[in-house]
């Protein structure tokens, strides 16, 4: 078993042995625990937090169990030494021979790693950009978070439904029928200036000229099919988000959710439970229509819930708001029985989260509901420092597919999830092209080359061919310089890194791991420059090699895995 594996049992048997026998029984919520590994050497190959988590709850005192959990611990052969910081922080030393046995332990494991998991029903919702145009460079980074936090939730062990909402009503798509229908009038003269009411660009004329000749339509017959337009559309957006390998398993039309009869069985609802009334709203701060009048609508009560004033479900005319599509979304989401529902947002929806979040709690009080909303910062665009200006109101924005054309799908996946989601990602299309360590890519693409060629280096020079089986056998006493030893305890440490960047969402954690163990492993290489005693091939010494290679084989297995599941390519020769 692993490190991690180990401790946590470890640690149940003296907690069970030594506090929850005879007359006392509870159970221990081992959640909150932490075993990590620190990133300063001189506190502990691994450290941890449990006698802070367990302390009370046992009846003593953080200081007092660390000191009794130490006294266990340096009983068992695998532990060089224990000590205690600050006022309970456990800090352990493995031996050398313990960390050459986990790797063997972690080869045997990359293909089956069992993350002891339980199961839940994942609704993640991602991308549900409007069919109104292409996916631009905005929304590739919601894109392939939501793809990638699917992909670490499945890898152990969720069951994941990646799902689209398609606003296929409302507002937004009268205003793109009207700009196919002006573009249809147009007749493809492009010195024709659109309204700024109309969505601007060349793809919608483009889209209305093929609407126009597929379906006979022209200025003086404009019977025109809104669903084929929003097909055309869904098409393109579905090609984009497949060129940079992001799938839906789900997609939901927002005018199928929106039927008259669902959206009565909503209100019923919130006036049955005091949720909504008919009243008047202020004029929006942020309004600019001169003809607005206070009219009587529907609202919801979210003052009552923390807003800051009631919010409008229905407009004057009945027509849903977003508001209230929304509830009526997350409403039907609910009734599919999912254990969490997650959404990934631009970070403009930051205002929209508080009032969604609570509207659903009010609406279902008796129910637990693990809601949660990610919101993604904005992407810089850069060509060599400058910044790349668009104007989505001009229709010149960077659409997704340019920048694929330009970069490739493993740069565009690898920069959009380099960062916690909150932070701004500047993204320079001069930098991703290097093949330097500037480029995060590149390098962890070739760390794994190197790795792949120095296995057939090892193979010609030695004329044999490694397999897994020979690997796990192999007499590892030889790691065991510093350099080795910490290589080892950073391969080991990747399922604890896949377990943390599922439970908080972040796969950033993932990137930056593969970015560190790149750059230790073309340490590692670069040791054989310096002295040739550190090469990691000797051709003299087959036993010295054969460890070594192990070590790089391992690496590869590990850099391999992670970027499958992020979804890059791993090229073997660079």
């Amino acid at each position: 078993m692993l490190y991690h594996d180990f401790l946590k049992i470890k640690f149940s048997e003296f907690i069970n042995s030594e506090f929850l026998n005879k007359n006392i029984h509870m159970k221990l919520d081992s959640s909150s625990v932490v075993i990590e590994i620190p990133n300063n050497k001189k506190y502990g190959d691994v450290s941890t937090n449990i006698a802070m988590i367990f302390a009370k709850k046992l009846d003593t005192t953080p200081k007092l169990l660390a000191e009794r959990l130490c006294k266990n611990l340096d009983n068992f052969s695998q532990i060089e030494k224990t000590e205690i910081i600050g006022p309970g922080f456990l800090n352990i030393f493995f031996t050398k021979a313990f960390w050459q046995q986990q790797l063997r332990e972690l080869i045997s494991n990359v293909g089956n790693y069992n993350y002891k998991v339980k199961k839940k029903r994942v609704c993640l919702e991602y991308v549900s950009a409007n069919p109104t145009g292409l996916m631009h460079i905005g929304h590739a980074r919601g894109a392939v978070l939501g793809d990638t936090i699917a992909s670490i939730l499945e890898e152990v062990g969720h069951d994941v439904c990646r799902e689209y909402y398609i606003n296929d009503a409302g507002e937004q798509i009268k205003k793109l029928l009207q700009t196919v229908i002006f573009h249809i009038k147009a007749k493809s003269d492009k010195t024709v200036s659109i309204s700024e009411e109309l969505y601007p660009g060349d793809y919608l004329r483009e889209l209305s000229l093929i609407i126009a000749k597929t379906q006979k339509v022209n200025s003086k017959n404009l019977k025109i099919n809104l669903d084929s337009i929003l097909a055309l559309i869904m098409k393109d957006i579905k090609n984009d988000l497949g060129s940079i390998g992001v799938k839906h398993n789900s997609f939901i039309s927002e005018k199928e959710i929106s039927t008259k009869e669902n959206v009565n069985d909503l209100i019923k609802k919130l006036n049955e439970k005091e949720l909504s009334y008919l009243g008047y709203q202020d004029k929006p701060i942020s309004s600019l229509d001169k003809n607005w009048k206070k009219e009587q609508q529907l609202l919801f009560r979210s003052k009552k819930l923390g807003d800051d004033r009631d919010r409008a479900l229905l407009k004057p005319n009945g027509e849903l708001t977003y508001f209230m599509s929304d509830i009526l979304y997350h409403q039907e989401k609910i009734e599919r029985n999912f254990d969490i529902l997650l959404n990934i947002w631009g970070i403009d929806h930051s205002g929209y989260v508080k009032r969604l979040k609570n509207s659903i709690s009010a609406l279902n009080p008796k129910k637990e509901i693990n809601f949660v909303i990610k919101l993604t910062a904005l992407v810089n665009l850069l060509e060599g420092k400058k910044t790349v200006k668009m104007s989505k109101r001009k229709g010149n924005y960077i659409t997704l597919r340019e920048v694929v054309e330009k970069v490739g799908s493993d740069v565009l996946r690898f920069m959009m999830i380099s960062r916690n989601a909150d932070k701004k990602i500047d993204f320079d299309f001069e930098t991703v092209k290097l093949k330097t360590k500037d480029n995060p890519v590149f390098y962890v693409q070739y760390a794994y080359a190197r790795c792949k060629s120095l296995i057939e280096t090892f193979n010609k020079t030695f004329d044999r061919k490694l397999n897994l089986v020979d690997l796990i056998n192999t007499n590892l006493v030889n790691l065991n310089n510093e350099t080795e030893i910490s290589l080892v305890i950073k391969l080991c440490n990747f399922f604890n890194i896949i377990l943390s960047s599922a439970k908080f969402y972040e796969p950033h954690r993932l990137t930056n791991y593969l970015y560190e163990l790149a750059k230790d492993l073309h340490v590692y290489w670069g040791l054989g420059k310096i002295n040739v005693n550190n090469k990691i091939i000797i051709e003299k010494d087959l036993n010295l090699s054969l460890s070594r290679i192990t070590l790089v084989f391992a690496v590869s297995l590990i850099i391999k895995k992670g970027m499958d599941i992020l979804k890059i390519n791993c090229p073997e020769n660079m």
